[in-house]
């Protein structure tokens, strides 16, 4: 604490105002940001209405691929299953009666 006293009392007049032209500056700059932010969140929220539908089918697209994509390995994996079969039956040695 008395650190901090020392220090405001070695602060002059003109270090107040630099203070204070630094701190409206930074306030400036940030409510130019906040401006832009909240510009940039309405654009993006009023276009993603017009391109909800695009990016909706545009999902349902990707869905279907990997329904379809499920499918072709459960068709390959049958069929790896009956190679398998073959060839188990094909090597072993057929019993004798």
């Amino acid at each position: 604490m008395r650190v901090v006293k020392a220090l405001l009392t070695r602060i002059t007049g003109r270090d107040v105002r630099a203070l204070r032209a630094e701190v409206a500056e930074i306030r400036n700059q940030v409510q130019v940001i906040n401006d832009v932010v909240q510009s940039l969140n309405h654009d993006v929220r009023s276009g993603a209405d017009r391109s909800l539908p695009l990016f909706l089918g545009y999902a349902e697209r990707v869905r279907l691929d990997a329904d379809t994509a499920m499918a072709a390995v459960e068709s390959i994996e049958r069929q790896i299953t009956r190679l398998e079969a073959m060839i188990d039956a094909a090597s072993t040695p057929a019993k004798r009666s």
